[in-house]
């Protein structure tokens, strides 16, 4: 049996990678984790043999957990979920350390879990690979252009959105939501989750209940007591708010 964990910001990836892994009955997920300071608690705690590993988390990110896990003297395979694009799949396969690509592949998955089931118990020469890897990626070569990939529910399916892809984002009711060209979806994200994943610029939190990205705003209009309306260029020509206390950054952004 090989024991796993999954460890992910975004609970709807944890869950999509934990049910595709239902159909190995060699591989047990003991246990899950929301960021890089409880993955590394659950892991002394678990002590599994694989760990499915999200590069891109707030605070204690991906590489900072694999730095950690192999200085153990009896570390885990690290299993490396990504959204890069494929220059850095490249660098991944030439580093001989398994990733999956998000969205998630069931093929893709299956090649990963038969090729666990032959080096699980041999990972000496994995370690050195895994270091190699985290170097690169610390360095920022696997960086360039990477899209940051957001996940929201749409007729009960995961959809994966990148971030060029998203004008802005708000807050109705107890939800927030993020709005494309053409549709608007429904996220399980907090405003703060949101800006804290997505790169600034070109996003800003111009409002408390608003995050919007500068690359679609269109005009921007004098609205009252000194705050401001960005008009967008999607299918609504939406309008988006800018406080007073945030006009200031607004037009550093935007050098005006």
């Amino acid at each position: 049996m090989i024991r796993a964990m999954v460890v992910d910001d975004e609970v709807l990836s944890r869950d999509e990678l934990k049910y595709l892994l239902e159909v190995y009955p060699e591989i047990e997920v003991c246990g899950e984790a929301a960021n890089g300071e409880s993955a590394l608690e659950l892991f002394n705690r678990l002590r599994p043999d694989v760990v499915f590993l999200d590069i891109q988390m707030p605070g204690v990110g991906g590489l900072a957990v694999a730095r950690v896990l192999m200085q153990e003297q009896d570390p885990p395979v690290v299993v490396f979920a990504t959204a890069y694009d494929q220059h850095a799949i490249e660098a991944f396969e030439l580093n001989a350390m398994d990733y999956l690509l998000k969205p998630f592949s069931e093929e893709r998955l299956d090649y990963t879990v038969q090729r666990l089931k032959r080096n699980v118990r041999k990972k000496d020469h994995l370690v050195e690979r895994l270091e190699r890897l985290v170097s690169k990626l610390e360095s920022g070569v696997l960086h360039q252009g990477a899209p940051v990939k957001l996940a929201v529910e749409a007729e009960e399916r995961l959809v994966l959105l990148s971030h060029p892809d998203v004008a802005y984002a708000y807050v109705e009711g107890r939800h927030v939501y993020l709005k494309t060209r053409e549709r608007t979806y429904r996220s399980g994200y907090s405003m703060q989750e949101l800006e804290s994943k997505l790169p600034t610029p070109p996003f800003f939190r111009c409002h408390r209940g608003y995050l919007v990205n500068m690359d679609w705003v269109k005009e921007i209009h004098p609205w009252f007591n000194g705050a401001y309306q960005l008009v967008l260029d999607d299918k609504e020509n939406s309008e988006v708010p800018v406080s007073r206390l945030s006009v200031k950054e607004m037009r550093s952004l935007l050098n005006i």
